[in-house]
């Protein structure tokens, strides 16, 4: 019983604090629980940024892949277009809030006015890219990533990895890089600032 009681009696320390102490403690555990709560803010922030510009990377590679049926449906369309107020930045806001990728063409198809715009958009970004790849200080290696991205998306008909790599004599890695580098180019110039991926 002994060694019981002398347990019982450790167990049951009490320590004094002045009012200033227990200020103190108080103080400190508010500062590194408000530090923890920002730190966690930030990451949190961060990790939606990157989700945000992982979709935008994304809505652009659909906006490519689908370039000439969104054109052809814009040109064929048996209803007038009428002037809409909406632009370009805003159709593509709102397709951020969409995950499915043919929810997110059969919503920009069920205007002919928005699909025109977009249409529009695009074509007016990749003139945008072909300027800057012109006046690029790596002006070769540019203008090659212009065209790899003109052939895989633009092109009429539009050609394979396979092909593109026959045309520009590179490996088929080397045009996934191409593409790579040029989609996230295309994907700062369509949707603006919020296009671009911080790393």
């Amino acid at each position: 019983m002994d060694s019981q009681s002398t347990e019982e009696r450790a167990e049951k320390v009490i320590i004094a604090l002045t009012p200033e102490q227990l200020k103190d403690i108080c103080a400190n555990a508010a500062e590194i629980g408000a530090k923890e709560a920002l730190k966690t803010y930030e990451q949190e922030r961060k990790k939606e940024q990157g989700k945000r510009a992982d979709r935008r990377l994304r809505n652009t590679k659909l906006l490519l892949r689908n370039y000439h049926m969104l054109k052809e449906h814009a040109e064929n369309s048996v209803f007038g277009r009428t002037q809409m107020e909406e632009s370009a930045l805003d159709i593509l806001e709102s397709m951020m809030n969409l995950y499915d990728n043919e929810v997110i063409i059969e919503s920009i198809k069920r205007s002919a006015t928005r699909t025109a715009i977009i249409v529009s958009h695009i074509e007016t970004m990749f003139g945008l890219y072909d300027a800057y790849c012109e006046k690029s200080p790596n002006q070769d290696i540019d203008r090659r990533r212009y065209e790899v991205v003109w052939d895989k998306y633009m092109a009429e008909p539009v050609l394979t990895v396979k092909e593109i790599a026959a045309k520009h004599n590179m490996s088929k890695e080397n045009v996934y890089s191409d593409l790579r580098v040029a989609e996230e180019r295309l994907t700062a110039l369509i949707f603006g600032v919020d296009g671009l991926k911080v790393r």
